[in-house]
């Protein structure tokens, strides 16, 4: 009964006017974002973190989870009209649907988009509520071991299971770790790497300014450096919605098996929709009977990417709230709003500010049905939405996240820190290092420090206390082991390679 009253008072919020606003607003921005290639509506949730200090957190965090939800559904419409992914989750959808446009039947593809959107999303949400609690339960009877461990073991799976070089992800990881520790020291509090004596540094580099540049200022800079157009959009003519009710069913196991993965990709921390879409697309293109028409206009293709994607962000809400784990970048920024608030996420974050849970349940599935609404009712003005001029939005989103930085630290040093993190994002994508490890190890490094500090201190066992508690040593193994993976992983694969080249 008591959660049915925090269901209760946070419809009640959301039904007012202002909740409306919130929810239809957030979502239909988060819509706009998702399509625009290269934006996306992580951009707008940065530039939104320092506003939202001023605003009641209940009502940010149903603001943040509506642009969540319009951001991952509009990433479909740039992918399938233009070819050019809205966001890196629907870097898959690209494959087939942009093959119905070039056909002459985009609405065939944006239909089932948009539909799987729904099916993905909603029941995720639902699978969360049901087990964040049970979660939740289970950490708060954790000691700092085996908490401390949970984030040793986030940290290595994000580096293990992230794309692309490992050695590179692991310098993003180090560097981050170096710049977290900046600042006061969390147990005696004396200060650490203060810079020319600067006693700004006391204070450390706040993850708002960070941010701000790194993803907002950085996007803004390579986006209008690339100058990618989207004038092939202004001849596509897209038709009303149709409910795909033969697709649907003709693909409902491939749906089911992929919302699946997504839900599972979405748990493990800093993966999130890109890789539940490739993995999705790639599990049902291997075990389809059609494999020859994938990624030349097969509707599963769609239907496999964007209900594994949107099925993620249920997954991911689950470490978010029940452990303070983000599972994936839009959790980072939950953790940063919070934060600006004086509000810890964690084990008890269920206990001590359920009516926050329950709005961001409640507002992820009151935006879903909004996206549902918009973009079946809408879906003929998909084609206007990517002919936003850039240089428009370009221009406020710029202003804003810098003033926005200013704001965060009432001074100067606040803007600097977001201008040396634009630059240090530009060398991330010029020497391609990931930026989600380095954001997730920022984090999460703090949090680690402090939890392996109390842990040594509350045993006589000294490190040997993490590996004789069985929960801190699975976590510490099974992160090592993730890590030897990523690693070992292209080894074996160019190995086989070479063998077939021999043996043929």
């Amino acid at each position: 009964m008591e959660v049915l009253g925090y269901f209760v008072n946070a419809l009640k919020e959301l039904c007012s006017l202002t909740g409306f606003i919130y929810v239809v607003i957030g979502t239909l921005a988060g819509v706009v974002l998702g399509a625009i290639p290269g934006l996306g509506s992580s951009t707008l949730m940065v530039v939104l973190l320092p506003i939202s200090y001023r605003m009641d957190p209940v009502m940010a965090m149903a603001l943040f989870i509506s642009i969540t939800i319009g951001g991952m559904s509009g990433g479909c419409i740039g992918s399938i009209l233009l070819g050019i992914p809205g966001t890196s989750s629907s870097l898959c959808t690209v494959f087939d649907g942009y093959e119905f446009t070039k056909q002459g039947h985009p609405s065939r593809a944006l239909s089932n988009a948009v539909f799987a959107n729904f099916l993905g999303n909603v029941p995720s949400v639902l699978l969360a509520i049901a087990c964040c609690k049970v979660v939740a339960t289970w950490a708060v009877k954790l000691g700092p071991w085996e908490y401390a461990a949970l984030c040793f073991c986030a940290i290595l799976m994000v580096v293990g299971l992230s794309k692309g070089n490992m050695v590179k992800s692991m310098v993003g990881v180090g560097l981050a770790i170096f710049l977290a520790s900046v600042g006061e020291d969390p147990i005696n509090a004396s200060g650490r790497f203060l810079f020319f004596g600067r006693i700004e540094f006391l204070d450390g580099f706040n993850i708002i300014s960070v941010m701000l540049g790194l993803f907002a200022a950085k996007i803004i800079l390579l986006e209008y450096a690339r100058q990618e157009k989207t004038e092939n959009a202004v001849d596509v003519k897209v038709e009303g919605f149709k409910f795909p009710a033969k697709d649907l069913w003709d693909n409902k196991w491939l749906v089911v098996r992929s919302w699946i993965t997504g839900a599972v990709i979405g748990f493990l921390p800093g993966l999130g929709g890109p890789v539940a879409a490739v993995m999705a697309y790639s599990n049902e293109k291997m075990i389809s009977k059609e494999k020859e028409k994938w990624g030349h206009g097969h509707i599963g293709g769609v239907l496999a990417a964007e209900t594994s994607n949107n099925a993620a962000i249920g997954g991911a809400l689950i470490p978010l709230l029940a452990l303070g784990i983000p599972g994936d970048a839009a959790g980072v920024q939950f953790i940063a709003a919070l934060n600006i608030h004086g509000i810890q996420i964690g084990p008890m974050f269920m206990r001590e500010q359920p009516e926050i849970v329950y709005m961001i349940f409640v507002g992820a599935l009151l935006s879903g049905i909004v996206v549902l609404l918009y973009e079946t009712l809408g879906m003929k003005t998909f084609p206007a939405l990517l002919k936003i001029p850039y240089h428009y939005l370009y221009s406020a989103v710029i202003m804003l996240a810098f003033i926005g930085a200013y704001m965060s630290t009432n001074s100067f040093y606040g803007l600097i820190v977001a201008i040396c993190c634009c630059v240090l994002g530009v060398l991330f994508d010029c020497f391609g290092i990931p930026s989600l490890p380095f954001l997730m190890t920022f984090i999460l490094s703090p949090l680690l420090e402090l939890r392996i500090r109390q842990g040594m201190s509350s045993s006589n066992n000294g490190i040997k206390e993490f590996f004789l508690r069985p929960i801190s040593c699975f976590f510490i193994i099974l992160g090592i082991l993730v890590l030897l993976f990523g690693f070992l992983s292209p080894l074996f694969k160019k190995l086989k390679k070479n063998k077939a080249e021999e043996n043929a």
